[in-house]
């Protein structure tokens, strides 16, 4: 006889964590299914960046309600702990998109986030170790920071369990059973478990699990080589950055390193469990030579490793959370590398559309699963163009 659950997430990454956290607090006996173990895909390798500016207004929305209500109040909303660092987050515009860097942060101080538009010099006098010949202006949230993604999954999941939730890992779905236009369970590599709700928070993988019922996910694998630093001991206090200008973003790695990546050298389309953990051949090179146009001090560092992660990236570069065609199916994939941040929000969104039939924290009604076949593919408002190169 199959186990019976209220819903199943496939996948337990910081996404699917997060909606198995929030479906549990509503009652719900819930099990995530995780083919490896959790956080072991592209959570475990996010930069675990907490910072609210996009150029697009609904994206502000979800990290600005995750940095809120979850991440500045962690420990008493989900208990345990998710590694929350201040160290501030400043967005570093070319000079053609100074109006679109005033624009966006028009509209997040409208949401009510704690930002504001800062000269040069101003950056200087805050990080004097920055050099600021290359941009006039940048967007400055002083609230922001980091966060441990690991950390921040195990503590949704060991939350969702103590609610009486249940986790069940090397364990993979090879077939997603449905009758009558509705879902009513799944069959993996550890038996077969029933229920009426099933949510495609699979990551890299989410593609594959869409067509298990037949569903085609535009969404490819996006690989992204990130470098840890040895940090020079005489380098100053500097925030959590991304910088248009020289296709990179940096923050700080505790008080000895330096996480970097560059925004420009990502591959796509290889094979969500590709094995090759290698960084693409010119990485270091050019990363090391960008930062240094920003922090020159970073010629006195030095390599201390490199990690290699993989997300799903859809073609607009903005996740999905939605419902589907098929009654009971639920996405919550494609994050394209920035879901990390907007997970404890996103996750609220979509059990509250999943329960409720709307959702309620935030609106996630853009990033509908629809949209690609509308021809409305998302697009900021003041945009700065795709993230990702």
């Amino acid at each position: 006889m199959n186990q019976n659950f209220d819903a199943i997430i496939v996948g337990a990454g910081v996404m699917g964590a997060s909606i198995a956290f929030h479906l549990a607090e509503r009652g719900l006996k819930v099990a995530i299914i995780e083919r490896n173990v959790t956080a072991s895909g592209a959570t475990g390798h996010s930069s675990g960046l907490v910072r609210m500016h996009y150029d697009l207004a609904a994206e502000s929305e979800l990290t600005f309600a995750s940095y809120k209500r979850y991440f500045s109040n962690w420990k008493e909303r989900v208990g345990g702990d998710c590694g929350f660092i201040q160290t501030g987050f400043m967005q570093i515009a070319k000079r053609e998109h100074e109006d679109k860097l005033r624009g966006n942060v028009i509209n997040q101080q409208r949401i009510g986030i704690n930002t504001s538009v800062i000269s040069a010099d101003e950056v200087k006098k805050l990080f004097p170790d920055l050099i600021t010949d290359h941009f006039n202006y940048a967007a400055y949230e002083p609230d922001s920071g980091y966060a441990d993604p690991t950390l921040t999954t195990n503590s949704f999941i060991e939350s969702a369990k103590r609610m009486g939730g249940t986790l069940i890992q090397n364990c993979e779905v090879t077939a997603i059973r449905a009758t009558g236009g509705k879902v009513i369970g799944v069959d993996t590599t550890k038996g077969s478990f029933d229920s009426p709700i099933i949510i495609n928070a699979a990551g890299p993988w989410a593609k594959h699990v869409g067509s298990l019922v037949g569903i085609d996910i535009p969404l490819e694998t996006w690989t992204h080589d990130v470098a840890f630093l040895h940090r020079p001991p005489s380098l100053g206090k500097f925030p959590a950055v991304i910088d248009d200008i020289i296709n990179c973003y940096f923050r700080p790695e505790g008080s000895a390193l330096i996480l970097a990546a560059g925004e420009d050298e990502s591959l796509r389309g290889e094979a969500p469990d590709a094995e090759d953990q290698t960084p693409t051949p010119t990485f270091v090179e050019n990363l090391i030579d960008n930062m240094v146009r920003r922090i020159p001090k970073i010629e006195q560092s030095g390599l201390h490793s490199i990690h290699v992660g993989r997300d799903g990236i859809t073609p607009d570069q903005r996740a999905i959370y939605s419902g589907s065609d098929l009654e009971g199916f639920y996405l919550a994939c494609g994050l394209s590398g920035t879901g990390f941040k907007t997970s404890p929000a996103a996750g609220a969104s979509l059990v509250e559309l999943i329960l409720d039939g709307a959702p309620k924290t935030v609106d996630i009604t853009p990033f509908r699963f629809s949209r690609f076949a509308e021809g409305k593919l998302l697009e900021g408002e003041y945009g700065y163009g795709n993230i990702w190169k």
